[in-house]
């Protein structure tokens, strides 16, 4: 007999750290019976609430045991993750997915279990060698633009903590999880609301996934960067490489990331596109154990992980949110460009850093700051301001966020999870000035939910690289682009912002692809 419990509630403070192994007696002692009655438990949904009181956990369990009712399996449904629409007959023969991020490389998965050999193309190395790139990187401070934390094997995604939490109700984002667990990362993501995989998993998953394709007909082709398309009567033929080499296909998925600028913009010379909202913002970065006695309102409890937080301030006309936090995380110089510098955050399983970070973002309207090329121009300007503040070696400029507030020149302690190091630096003359003003603005609304919001935070360089600021007009009946049998996805593209929206995103390409 199995039965769902759904909205258990657990107190926190009383958990030990293994609690997910104790489930059968939880179970046991909700549904009045003996624990050894309780033949299997799993976890469907597990989430914090700390909004009051001591933080407690709300959770939900399939039990299976002997002497109850069973429950419905409809009610069962919601937690059951919708696999990818593969018809039973394809004609498509190894189209081509340019980009092996989340969107490029599901989408290039489902592609391969329909039977069609893809070829995937990407700019960048592989996740190994990718990994020893960055940590050479680090030593030597000699950037490889083909080869860093945004250009390569799993995108930006694979050095960003994972956070796989979503506003996506796509069920396919069930499917996307279990797909990372048989590609070796925690299962508890499946469970979890506000699960991330790791950087560390994140670096090895991308390789079994790369392998689990190659086992079913794709092809891998990296170090090539795709400049362009080939587009004949008004269709897609295939792609350009930045060498001139021609690689023809009868359909093209591209997925560039926010690190494939040139390509977006050479696309935009073919595919009809408008401007979008996009945001700029700061990484701010406080001792993990401030953020854990904010939220928790005391020490971690064993039952918890690092304590995280998700703030909107909106009494300013301009509005700011709290973006990609990382619990005891680093940030990091996510550039890939030469001379620029863009802080992001990521953090390894564990979250067991020093420190925690996350990104104040405002949005701009479409237009607010001029056209496609006045942002992009801005964008590069912020990047190369922010690496010459830094002193032209990556290492990115930081200020404490109380003399920010007085625009005045102080960084009082270095001490920093940042793994290019930081150097004082005036952040307030950085960012644009109405992003000053809405920061500003936030920061005392923020304080005055975490007492000590300012007087603990540190502002650490400018992120450039959080949406696009353009998206491609996409045909809602069979997903082309205004360029037919080209499909352009990911957040590159303006069509999804995360790890599991672009994942969902690439698949619901791919689909449309299999329809042709």
């Amino acid at each position: 007999m199995s039965v769902l419990l759904k909205n258990l509630v657990l107190d926190a403070a009383r958990l030990p750290g293994n609690w997910p192994d104790l489930t059968a007696g939880i179970a046991a002692e909700k549904l009045g019976i003996p624990e050894y009655a309780v033949s299997g438990t799993e976890i469907l949904s597990a989430s914090v609430d700390s909004r009051r009181g001591t933080p407690k956990i709300l959770l939900t369990l399939k039990v299976d045991a002997a002497g109850i009712p069973d429950t419905p399996v409809e009610e069962f449904a919601a937690f059951i993750p919708a696999e990818p629409d593969i018809p039973g007959s394809v004609r498509l023969r190894n189209p081509v997915v340019v980009g092996t991020g989340p969107a490029g490389i599901y989408g290039a998965l489902v592609l391969a279990m329909a039977g069609c050999e893809p070829v995937i193309i990407d700019s960048g190395a592989p996740a190994d060698e990718r990994c020893r790139d960055y940590r050479n990187f680090l030593a030597d401070r000699k950037l490889n633009e083909n080869s860093n934390l945004l250009i390569g094997e799993g995108g930006a995604g694979t050095f960003s903590d994972g956070k796989l939490y979503t506003g996506t109700r796509d069920r396919k984002a069930g499917w996307v999880k279990r797909i990372m667990v048989e590609c070796g990362v925690p299962e508890e993501i499946i469970w979890k609301s506000r699960a991330h995989a790791g950087s560390d998993f994140l670096q090895s998953s991308a390789e079994k996934l790369r392998h689990k394709i190659e086992n079913l007909g794709g092809r891998f082709i990296f170090h090539t960067r795709v400049r362009d398309i080939i587009v004949k009567n008004g269709q897609c033929r295939g792609v350009v490489t930045a060498s001139g080499e021609k690689i023809f296909a009868p359909a093209v998925l591209i997925a560039p990331g926010l690190g494939g600028r040139e390509l977006v913009r050479n696309l935009a010379l073919h595919a009809e596109w408008e401007l979008k909202p996009f945001q700029i913002g700061c990484r701010i970065e406080h001792p993990q154990k401030f953020i854990d006695r904010s939220m928790y309102r005391m020490p971690r409890p064993a039952a918890l992980g690092a304590a995280e937080y998700h703030i909107v301030a909106r009494r300013h006309e301009r509005h700011v949110a709290s973006f990609c936090m990382c619990p005891g995380g680093e940030v990091v110089n996510a550039t890939a460009w030469e001379n620029h510098s863009i802080s992001n955050g990521m953090s390894l399983f564990a979250r067991a850093g020093e420190f925690a970070n996350s990104c104040l973002i405002s949005t701009f309207a479409p237009g607010e700051l001029g056209s496609v090329a006045d942002i992009y121009q801005l964008i590069n300007s912020l990047e190369k301001r922010c690496f010459t503040m830094g002193g032209g070696d990556y290492t990115l400029p930081a200020q404490d966020v109380y003399a920010f507030l007085r625009k005045e020149p102080g960084l009082r302690n270095s001490r920093s999870d940042t793994a290019v190091g930081v150097v004082s630096g005036r952040i307030d003359q950085l960012v644009p000035e109405k992003l000053y003003a809405a920061l500003a603005s936030a920061l005392k609304e923020f304080d005055s939910r975490m007492t000590g919001f300012i007087r603990q935070g540190k502002f650490i360089g400018i992120e450039s690289c959080v949406s696009a600021p353009l998206r491609f007009w996409r045909n809602r009946e069979n997903g082309q682009s205004s360029i037919r049998e080209l499909y352009l996805a990911g957040e590159g593209c303006g069509a999804a912002g995360g790890i599991i929206s672009a994942a969902c995103d690439g698949i619901r390409c791919a689909e449309a692809m299999l329809r042709l």
